[in-house]
């Protein structure tokens, strides 16, 4: 299966938007990110990166941090047009937080599906 193309993402962020769908599936997130401990993980991560730099710099930081914040899953599982949506998941979100959203999206994108 090939990864799907830009417009194809719009248009699926586009009607996950509108049917509240996003911002149900962002909340979904948002609480399992904190149950996880994922915050705590992150901010111990730039606190230890901040600590190893010689003059703390916000950019700096950032630029530090962001790999290991965006790390995809794609590696350990085989694209699907739903893992596209979530490829910035981060590499500190354990897989049940990030099957649950995928499950949600897969959810959604099937009842969107059977309107059609």
């Amino acid at each position: 299966m090939t990864m799907a193309d830009e417009s194809t993402l719009d248009t699926i962020r586009k009607r996950l938007l509108e049917t509240g769908d996003w911002d149900r599936i962002s909340r979904l997130l948002r609480q399992q990110l904190e149950e996880s401990g994922f915050d705590d993980e992150l901010k111990d991560l730039a606190k230890e990166t901040a600590r190893k730099q010689g003059a703390p710099s916000l950019a700096k930081l950032v630029a530090d941090v962001t790999p290991a914040a965006n790390a995809t899953v794609l590696s350990i599982h085989p694209p699907r047009p739903t893992r596209v949506l979530v490829a910035n998941a981060t590499g500190l979100v354990n897989m049940q937080v990030r099957e649950a959203v995928v499950r949600e999206i897969e959810i959604a994108l099937e009842r969107e599906v059977e309107r059609v």
